[in-house]
């Protein structure tokens, strides 16, 4: 293993997949190395390689960047859209609050969509980017993309099997009865394109969710939210039904508050990959403007 400015090279002794040869010769653990491949770090005979089940030959050379290249700047430097993960097929993104997910109306918008498009197209105009799921405007976090149309159908089609876990982090008005509690109910969507909890089931969406709250004062609570359906503003309207609306959410009775934002963000994101059927687990840290109205 050879240093050369701030920068690893290896050569290759045997024939291998790429991830397990640089974890064996390196004695990194499968996480960091995921990382690097995440942040465009790993070279193959010069060329930019982001599957990690790359075979690799006898002789070649790998080349890991200690710190992130052209490409990882690129990337992770798009309006405040952070790509967290990169592969073949899909793309993890940290979505900022503010940043619609895809373009509602007007082509010229910023989004999540329109920046992964762009960042793509710059590395070949083949690429392609396909949108799977969605977040509110104002809600930031985890979202997953998927390079290719089979792949978007795949993991539509399989959702409540491929999706293994979303959890959201959110601050809420006043303080919960119960520490922890699961809320079930019946969405349905006015001509205002607004939902509301209805009483009957009929023509209804069922939504279910789980809560265990984190951190309270007498005005606020933090709470961490699992989600076990994933309806249209389903957080939001059920929140709202408690009587303890998210923190900023105009549309469904949240207060305004220091926080200045919705204060809604999706943290943890586990799936199974699409194509390689490995268990993929990604997570953030919570907004530091959440913590604002608890400061003493």
């Amino acid at each position: 293993m050879k240093k050369v400015n701030r920068q690893t090279e290896l050569k290759v002794k045997y024939d291998a997949i790429l991830q397990d040869y640089i974890m064996e010769a390196t004695g990194k653990s499968r996480t960091a190395v995921k990382s690097l491949f995440a942040h465009k770090q790993i070279f193959v005979d010069g060329e930019n390689i982001a599957q990690y089940n790359f075979e690799i030959k006898k002789n070649q050379i790998i080349t890991i960047h200690s710190t992130g290249t052209a490409l990882d700047k690129i990337g992770n430097e798009l309006n405040n859209l952070k790509i967290v993960f990169e592969d073949n097929d899909i793309i993890v993104v940290e979505k900022p609050s503010g940043m619609l997910s895809i373009s509602i109306g007007n082509n010229n918008e910023m989004t999540a969509y329109s920046l992964l498009r762009n960042y793509l197209k710059v590395k070949s105009l083949q690429n392609k980017i396909f949108i799977v799921h969605r977040l509110d405007k104002g809600t930031s976090g985890l979202m997953l993309f998927a390079k290719s149309e089979q792949v978007k159908r795949t993991l539509q089609s399989n959702w409540n099997k491929s999706i293994l876990q979303r959890k959201y982090i959110a601050v809420v008005c006043g303080r919960l009865k119960n520490e922890t509690g699961t809320i079930i109910s019946y969405l349905k969507e006015n001509k205002a394109m607004q939902m509301y909890v209805s009483k009957s089931a009929e023509n209804a969406q069922q939504a279910v969710l789980s809560y265990r709250v984190l951190k309270s004062n007498n005005s606020f609570s933090l709470i961490e939210v699992e989600l076990e359906t994933g309806r249209k503003n389903q957080i939001r309207v059920q929140m709202q039904e408690t009587g303890h609306s998210i923190v900023g959410d105009k549309k469904y009775g949240g207060k305004p508050s220091s926080i200045g934002r919705l204060a809604l963000h999706a943290k943890t994101l586990e799936f199974i990959h699409p194509v390689t059927h490995e268990k993929m687990r990604f997570s953030t840290k919570t907004p530091k403007k959440f913590m604002i109205v608890f400061d003493d």
